[in-house]
């Protein structure tokens, strides 16, 4: 496994370099039936780029906080869905992290 370094965005290395590794805790909840917990993911995804979009549109980053926001509503409803078939996340992004470094991205 490659080295964990701060993410940019969280105090860490400020050159812009996207490689780093970003830590999560993430606390799951139990919640609805399989298909809302499912279906979560892509309207939290949808939130997630309308919050960008918005940024976009006015040139000023002044709803960065409503991104972060949205970004961690995403990544927890991702993990929710994972907790509900008790996946194991970081074996799976370990794996798309191999995928990654074979195709040059990092």
């Amino acid at each position: 496994m490659a080295e964990l370094r701060p993410c940019p965005f969280c105090g860490g290395n400020k050159d812009g370099d996207m490689s780093d590794t970003l830590e999560l805790a993430v606390r799951t909840f139990r919640y609805g039936t399989d298909k809302e917990v499912a279906r979560k993911v892509p309207e939290e995804a949808a939130e997630v780029y309308s919050a960008w979009e918005s940024d976009q549109r006015t040139g000023t980053y002044r709803s960065l906080a409503d991104l972060a926001d949205e970004l961690a509503d995403c990544i927890t409803a991702c993990c929710n869905l994972a907790a509900r078939y008790d996946i194991n996340l970081q074996a799976a992004i370990d794996r798309v992290e191999a995928r990654n470094r074979e195709r040059g991205r990092y």
